[in-house]
């Protein structure tokens, strides 16, 4: 907690973040919460943020806990479900210790002129939507506003893109409302709607299959446009590891229907959407056997 609070040496300190963080979700996911530590890592998070000698850039990556995918390789077997649950709580603690500080963050790194693509001026923003990012955990009618309004002052894809992330993670109608303005505002350039397709992928709310499920109807989608299939797809398989590991199993058997449909034509492509069930020697052994079910199911 000392190191994460203040170490001059900046790899360390997120080093010891990141370290704190796995072993607080991890101990959580498996039934043993350390409110305790969960405290004392918000309060030396937020000595770290009021760092005055350290940058927007380093305090960003400060405030990013672990991914899902990869606190599942700390976990044997892994439980995404329990690991997705236990990573939110630590989001929401964080969330409400540092309310304050990351609503002056966010207020005060606003850009109020020119667009710059500089290195100091990209800090500032990715600090800037990482704080949305975590307000977006304490979900709030005011929380909301400000990521509707995060969204519609966006003047770069870095800001829009945020501002679109912190409404995905709140849900709602201001989401619904802001995915239909960006799709409008982009629908002629591909590789943008290639982002607004991953994005959607990666909804953590309980109707994200059902969405994805959606979008391949969608008059955008063409599952012979390999970067349109992968953004959708990948962004689900391998970007929302607890809507994808379902208990049901309707996640793997979606991404096994997909294989054997591109399979017909693009071989090449449905070969690299194996990957996401190729590890289910690591995962719960009721998730692990319907895994293998579906891989039996595509080599049939």
């Amino acid at each position: 907690y000392v190191q994460l609070a203040g170490d001059p040496d900046l790899f360390n300190r997120w080093e010891a973040g990141q370290d704190l963080a796995r072993a607080l979700i991890t101990s959580r996911a498996a039934g043993m919460p350390d409110e305790v530590g969960e405290e004392r890592y918000a309060e030396a998070l937020g000595r770290g943020l009021a760092d005055q000698a350290a940058d927007p850039a380093f305090k960003a990556l400060l405030l990013a806990l672990p991914s899902e995918a990869d606190l599942a390789l700390s976990m044997k077997p892994a439980d995404p479900g329990a690991i997705h649950r236990a990573r939110e709580a630590l989001r929401t603690r964080l969330a409400l210790h540092l309310e304050d500080d990351l609503k002056r963050l966010h207020i005060g790194l606003q850009e109020l002129g020119e667009f710059s693509p500089d290195a100091v001026s990209a800090g500032r923003r990715a600090l800037r939507n990482a704080a949305l990012d975590l307000l977006a955990a304490n979900p709030r009618a005011e929380i909301t506003t400000l990521a509707d309004g995060h969204y519609r002052a966006a003047i770069n894809m870095t800001d829009a893109m945020g501002g679109l992330n912190a409404l995905m993670l709140l849900g709602g109608e201001a989401f619904n409302a802001a995915l239909a303005d960006f799709y409008e505002r982009w629908k002629n350039e591909p590789l943008v709607i290639d982002k607004w397709f991953s994005l959607q992928g990666r909804d953590p709310s309980e109707e994200a299959l059902g969405r994805v499920m959606g979008l391949t109807a969608h008059p955008a989608f063409d599952q012979k446009n390999p970067n349109r299939l992968r953004a959708l797809v990948s962004g689900f398989a391998t970007g929302n590891p607890a809507r994808f590991h379902d208990p049901s199993g309707a996640g793997y058997r979606f991404l096994a229907d997909i294989i054997l449909a591109v399979d017909g034509f693009n071989p090449m492509t449905a070969a690299r959407f194996v990957e996401p069930l190729g590890g289910w020697r690591r995962y719960a052994p009721e998730l692990g056997a319907l895994m293998r079910a579906e891989l039996q199911r595509i080599a049939a």
